[in-house]
């Protein structure tokens, strides 16, 4: 480390960023707080680095230091430091993202152009769209904003000129426009960018009135020229009469890459060629995997293998966060002895617990029609209902779900209230097809209290909740961790001011949240860890050994997106960060990275999901360029053998407790007879494979339907019969069964036009079945009665059986 000064209270510091970085940047802090006799305080451009250095500060505390600076400084990022800025608290409360997004939406709809613009998009691009203008006002107010007093929308516009000429000027003025109207009003000072700059700039100005705390500022990563240039602006105001020490990365001796240092290709090529001279003492592989699976097993045996070694704590970096969340199924194998940290976070969307709220709002998407069959079971078999509310208990609710879907596939009702509750209607009197229709009763009030006006972001908050605590969602959702950071994810939406919502605006908005949401594990740290995290986050801090996955071409360096309405030149132009610093701060962070730790492990897939060929990253191929081979390393899964050893069949023989029929059908005495062991296992242990509800079934509510229609008809005659001629006894009893058939299907054709076929087919058919009719009574046939229950016991030799049907 050296230091360099630049002006009476400001002092550069160099920090070789290797494996003692963290224990050199200690003794710096301890030195200075020595020398300036003022415990300092230590801000980090990024917080990863807090932990580590506040365990090295308290182990490398000097042994005879004064007791007035004995205490560790405080150590902080400096996105905690400024929003502790006093007088910022008189500017009001800053706007929350949520807040910022509602803000932004209802811009969009309000303003005529626009709303004509946007009118066949679905609301979940109208919300996506906000939240892109968002991202790129967010972009132009870093780039653009200073401490200082400027004219930023100038700025703007000046580069909008150099980047744009004739027609492509035209073509984006009017982007340029809506950019600029939302700009002003996200860059408010209650908006994050302009907030930070404003505490900056209230800080700075303190700090040239009065002397300050001393200040270390460590800067892990370089930040965009516009946040470089307010930083500068603001250390040299800080520094007026208050000593101030800047930290910076030095790669000159550990850069792996030209990008690390500005294409100081000579001092790199030395770093290189003392990286492989060292290989052979160090434990450091490149590994070449096949496929998606294959990539996963790679990782894991290489942490194993790495434990093994006596490595405890280790990072698992995702450049590929399929194959770490892979990989991390694959670790629980080990047990909970190995805990794993899961510095990425999951999308809080993919949790089970915010499936089964989802799949409540998937029926109030519905509307007042109702679900499908699909998803209402969906709903039902969500592990969050409590059912004990519903005056279930364990097996029965599972029962009840069961009798339900077979009911419905038995039915053919595919969907909607009316013919999902015409489908358990049309049955014997059951107590669990009872209690099946209290369900769906009780789960169509609460749908039908949603059919309302527009209501407030929060007054839709409400309502959910109330259907949560009537559902017996609310308790199971607060006991599970998963489901309380979801209620915590959905708290800001009460507060949020604005407009009304209609609830197609308000249900999309939600699924926006949850999915713009992560989930966080907190688990116990073990003797033997594995820690998930992202190439950024791993600047200044040490593991044991660390293991990264997704190496090829396509994953590193990686590319971020690029915001709607911002080409690369225009960022590049007005100081976002430009394509090139990303590559070249990822270059560093993996020369660090690689550097500083004697064992780890990159892998790389030859193969990607549809099957095209792969390559190493760019970067690796140049550094292995004179040892190629050992980019093409492999781990073998270990093969495991078996003694083949003879086994004997065991004896047949019938258990005492065997399951045994009380009562048979003829169709149930058919199968037996076609086949004894198909029948025990679907009849008598209910083993039958599961019919969908698409599927085509002989038992449906049309022929119920029919049955009941033609039982009455045949009734009604045997009570009334109809005398007269031929001719006019077929008509009249025509029209007596299509008038008995319609008052049958009424019900149905209410429920679900989808059986209006099936009544026209049966009203085309009515005159053949009157001319059978006729023909039989001609025959001498009379009508006794219809599904008429019969049965007989028949003897075996393990007791009785009733034989029975209708």
């Amino acid at each position: 480390m050296h230091t360099l000064s630049s002006m009476s209270y400001c002092q550069q510091h160099f920090l070789i960023p290797n494996s003692q970085s963290i224990d050199e940047l200690a003794r710096l802090i301890w030195s200075i707080t020595q020398k300036e006799q003022v415990t300092p305080i230590v801000v980090l451009s990024t917080s990863g680095p807090a932990l580590g250095l506040r365990k090295a500060l308290n182990q490398l505390r000097p042994n005879h230091i004064e007791p007035h600076l004995v205490f560790l400084p405080r150590v902080l990022g400096l996105k905690q430091w400024l929003s502790e800025t006093p007088e910022l608290q008189h500017h009001g409360v800053p706007k929350t993202d949520l807040a910022r997004w509602m803000e932004v939406y209802q811009a969009l709809s309000a303003r005529p152009q626009l709303r004509s613009l946007l009118s066949d998009a679905t609301e979940g691009s109208k919300w996506a769209l906000s939240k892109n203008l968002i991202n790129a006002c967010d972009l132009i107010a870093e780039a653009s904003l200073g401490i200082k007093e400027q004219d930023a929308e100038k700025a703007l516009a000046d580069a909008i000129d150099e980047v744009y000429q004739g027609a492509a000027k035209l073509a984006i003025d009017v982007e340029t426009k809506i950019l600029l109207t939302f700009w002003e009003n996200l860059s408010t000072i209650r908006d994050p960018v302009a907030r930070q700059r404003h505490a900056m700039a209230l800080r700075a100005k303190q700090a040239q009135q009065y002397k300050q705390t001393p200040l270390i500022y460590v800067e892990t990563a370089e930040g965009s020229p516009g946040f470089e240039s307010s930083l500068a602006d603001f250390l040299e105001a800080y520094a007026t009469h208050t000593p101030v020490h800047h930290c910076v990365m030095d790669f000159s001796s550990i850069g792996l890459w030209p990008e690390c240092l500005g294409d100081a290709g000579h001092t790199t090529s030395i770093n290189q060629e003392k990286y492989l001279n060292e290989l052979a003492a160090v434990d450091r592989q490149i590994i070449k995997s096949q496929s998606f699976e294959d990539a996963a097993w790679a990782g894991a045996l290489a942490i194993q293998d790495l434990m093994k070694a006596g490595k405890s704590q280790l990072a698992l970096i995702s450049q590929d966060r399929l194959v770490a969340r892979r990989i991390r199924a694959l670790l629980a194998r080990f047990g909970p002895e190995l805990s794993v940290h899961d510095e990425t976070g999951w999308k809080l969307s993919t949790t089970r617990a915010a499936s089964a709220l989802m799949s409540w709002v998937d029926i109030l998407r519905e509307g007042g029609l109702g679900p499908s069959a699909v998803t209402l079971l969906e709903f039902l078999k969500n592990p969050y209902i409590k059912w004990s509310d519903w005056g279930l208990e364990g097996s029965k609710a599972l029962s009840l779900i069961q009798s339900i879907e077979n009911r419905f596939i038995q039915s053919g009702a595919q969907g909607g209230w009316l013919a999902m509750l015409l489908a358990l209607n049309q049955t014997q009197h059951d107590q669990e097809l009872d209690g099946a229709i209290n369900c769906l009763t009780k789960l169509r009030q609460l749908t039908n209290q949603w059919q309302r006006k527009p209501q407030s972001c929060g007054a839709w908050l409400n309502l959910l909740m109330s259907d949560l605590d009537s559902l017996g969602m609310a308790e199971q959702l607060s006991l599970d961790i998963a489901g309380q950071q979801l209620l915590d994810a959905l708290k800001p939406m009460h507060s949020v001011e604005g407009d009304s919502l209609h609830l197609t605006e308000w249900l999309s908005l939600l699924g926006s949240v949850i999915e713009d949401s992560s989930y966080i594990e907190s688990c116990p740290r073990e003797s033997a860890s594995v820690t998930i995290l992202p190439l950024s986050a791993t600047r200044l801090r040490h593991f044991d050994a660390w293991v990264m996955v997704g190496c090829d071409d396509g994953q590193l360096p990686s590319l971020s997106d690029s915001p709607m309405f911002l080409s690369s030149s225009l960022k590049k132009i007005i100081g976002c960060k430009s394509v090139e610093a990303e590559f070249a701060q990822q270059a560093m962070d993996l020369s660090q990275l690689m550097m500083s730790h004697s064992s780890w492990r990159m892998i790389w897939q030859s193969r990607g999901s549809t099957g095209e060929p792969r390559q190493p990253s760019a970067w690796l191929q140049r550094l292995y360029a004179s040892a190629p081979e050992l980019l093409n390393q492999t781990y073998a899964v270990p093969d495991v053998s078996f003694d083949l050893k003879p086994v004997n069949p065991p004896a047949v023989s019938l258990p005492s407790d065997f399951v045994k029929p009380s009562n048979i059908s003829p169709s149930g005495y058919k199968a037996l007879r076609e086949c004894p062991y198909r029948y025990y296992a679907s009849r008598l242990l209910g083993l039958r494979e599961q019919t969908s509800l698409d599927a085509e079934v002989d038992l449906s509510l049309v022929g119920q339907t029919l049955h009941a229609a033609l039982k009455s008809f045949h009734h009604g005659l045997k009570s009334n019969p109809i005398k007269g001629d031929q001719p006019s006894r077929r008509k009249q009893l025509e029209i007596l069964l299509k008038d008995v058939s319609l008052k049958q299907f009424q019900a149905l054709l209410n429920a679900d036009g989808r059986w209006l076929a099936a009544w026209v087919q049966w009203e085309s058919q009515i005159p053949d079945w009157i001319d059978w009719q006729l023909k039989r009574e001609e025959d001498g046939w009379v009508f006794q009665d219809g599904e008429i229950a019969v049965g007989f016991d028949l003897p075996t030799d393990h007791g009785s059986i009733r034989v029975s049907g209708n």
